[in-house]
């Protein structure tokens, strides 16, 4: 099956007023094709096996919130400059606490964007369920091709579940398609996300073995299919959500015993099978970091780019310069607006180089509740008077901060007061935290510098089996080993060995979780499920700069915006209320 071969079979379905729900049509409204015609013709049933990854396409991440925005824009690691704004804008409407189950701040109206994924994953679940019934007898080209579709599929279906179940919590799964006739009020929730985990499991049982299904994609025209790694990352993401704090109150040590053991599997079989790897240039020295979010995934048996997983089939930053337009800053000349802000709270979580060790104490790295007395950490080498020298070099790769170089306009940033692109509450183009965004964006180019968003990487893997390492038997040496690829690719020394409690070690995992992933749309779950929302979301932080001398300055900490969204009830999504309304008031989440 190749991915410019697109049948949309018009007609062939039909979508009920539940999102979970297809109906699948003997007969098509023009009478010409007839679902035995479908599963006749190898074309068509490769093509309905392509409509079944159509759903994805309704969310694609990176910066298609409305109006452009990055979806971390609601997290505690950045502020989106549109939080003024009067219009309905992901950014002021979730500061506001705008999440209701009619209305969610993070659906873009537009269809093409990011969009509405309950109804479009539940459809495109049906549409596998539909395929996975009738491959077996269906027609295909090549022998080969009905076990990797089988598989194929069964990936497929993983992938939208994982996302239904880590924003509205478990999903009942379901491997048949549902007739429209169905009791849909007799369907359960599960009780545990461990229900998923065990899922997701045997699927990998029933896959690993299938050789048709491959571990890495080596063919330009399939980008975007699933592969091996794809599922044995699910794997590890659904475990590690089944182990932690929000569902897993009793805190079962076998069950991060299993998220160890399913993670550390996944990272012996993708290093082995896939050859896979964190990506690493030794010509490019610390910017080898940086240069990976600037590079996209390139496809041969022996692949430049061996750590992504999964990546944005498209991004309009790459046809139109919205990542230029919509997430620049004033001294580019044509930003329209300075867009997902890093705030002080991120900037904090950046290690020194020299040390390794934090700026601030991971466990409580701050004294107030307002975030503007630092708990400085002993013996960093940070100097409060020179912040930005000497930081962990992914720090430099993610953020653009006062005297910051950016090569695209040729200018050094200007974010003090009264300088270029300092800050200024009543432009969106200026920043409201005192940085800009430096991550995915190439600063070497002025126009179009955007890159495809990365969506599932190698590294994640290491940082899955730190934390479950950690819950599981401390701070040893074994978690250390585990963030080693890390710290080595972003030029960083080990863990220090000063860490010695597990409730230390967890925050500073938590820490080094959100300096690597910055942006990828992994905080806004991370800190649900590790049910720390109502001390992360209050509010954010930035820093204002006063010019005092021809190269000094003073720097002062003061709150940027306080937000509404940190209640429990914000720890899992509303199921759409049009959804409540045919399965049941007992499907809603708390809260809601």
């Amino acid at each position: 099956m190749k991915k410019q071969i697109i049948y949309t079979l018009i007609g062939t379905f039909i979508l009920l007023g539940t999102g979970g729900c297809r109906k699948y049509l003997d007969i098509t409204p023009d009478g010409r094709i007839t679902m035995g015609n479908v599963w006749s013709d190898p074309k068509m049933t490769a093509a309905y096996l392509n409509t079944a990854y159509q759903a994805m396409t309704v969310n694609q991440g990176g910066e298609r919130y409305f109006t452009y925005a990055f979806l971390e824009g609601i997290t505690d690691l950045f502020h989106d400059s549109d939080d003024l704004e009067p219009d309905p804008l992901v950014a002021n409407m979730w500061y506001r606490g705008s999440l209701t189950p009619s209305y969610d701040p993070t659906h873009h109206f537009a269809a093409t964007r990011n969009g509405d994924v309950y109804t479009a994953y539940w459809a495109g679940i049906r549409s596998c369920n539909v395929f996975l019934k009738n491959i077996d007898h269906a027609a295909v080209d090549y022998p080969g091709d009905r076990a990797r579709f089988k598989a194929e599929a069964k990936v497929l279906r993983a992938w939208y579940y994982m996302q239904l179940c880590r924003k509205y919590g478990p999903m009942p799964v379901v491997k048949e398609p549902i007739e429209i006739q169905a009791e849909f009020a007799k369907l359960k929730r599960p009780s545990s996300f461990q229900e998923i985990a065990d899922y997701m499991n045997e699927e990998w049982q029933e896959m690993k073995n299938v050789q048709e299904l491959p571990w890495r994609i080596t063919l330009a025209t399939e980008k975007g299919r699933m592969t091996k790694a794809v599922m044995l990352l699910l794997r590890s993401q659904a475990q590690l959500f089944a182990a932690s704090p929000l569902y897993n109150k009793e805190n079962d040590l076998g069950k991060w015993e299993k998220a160890r053991d399913y993670t550390k599997e996944g990272i012996e079989l993708l290093s082995t099978n896939g050859k896979y790897q964190l990506y690493h240039d030794a010509s490019l020295g610390e910017s080898s970091f940086e240069n990976y979010f600037l590079t996209n995934q390139d496809f041969s048996a022996f692949p430049r780019d061996k750590e992504t997983i999964m990546e944005n089939q498209t991004t309009e930053s790459m046809v139109n310069g919205f990542a230029t337009l919509m997430n620049g800053f004033p001294q580019r000349g044509i930003s329209e607006k300075a867009g997902s802000c890093p705030t002080q709270e991120l900037v904090d979580m950046f290690d020194m180089q020299a040390t390794g060790l934090p700026v601030l104490e991971p466990a409580k790295p701050y004294l107030d509740n307002k975030h503007l007395q630092p708990s400085y950490y002993t013996g960093s080498g940070y100097d409060p008077l020179n912040p930005y020298a000497g930081r962990d070099p992914r720090f430099y790769a993610t953020v653009l901060y006062n005297g910051a170089y950016s090569p695209g306009p040729a200018v050094f940033v200007e974010t003090y007061i009264g300088g270029a692109s300092g800050l200024k509450s009543t432009d969106r183009r200026h920043t409201r935290t005192g940085y800009y965004l430096r991550k995915f964006i190439n600063q070497d180019v002025q126009i179009n510098p955007g890159t495809y968003w990365k969506r599932m990487r190698f590294a994640e893997f290491y940082l899955n089996l730190a934390e479950a390492e950690n819950e599981l038997n401390g701070p040893t040496e074994a978690v250390r080993k585990a963030m080693e690829p890390i710290r080595t690719r972003a030029h960083m020394p080990a863990i220090p060995a000063g860490i010695s409690s597990k409730e230390e070690m967890r925050a500073y995992l938590q820490k080094e979780r959100s300096v690597e992933l910055a942006l990828e749309e992994q905080r806004v779950w991370d800190v649900r499920r590790w049910k720390i929302l109502d001390k992360t979301d209050k509010l954010v932080t930035g820093m204002k700069i006063t010019k005092t001398g021809e190269n000094t300055f003073s720097y002062t900490r003061f709150v940027v915006g306080e937000r509404q969204s940190w209640a429990d009830k914000f720890l899992l999504f509303p199921i759409p209320e049009t959804e409540i309304a045919v399965l049941g008031a007992t499907w809603q989440n708390p809260g809601w």
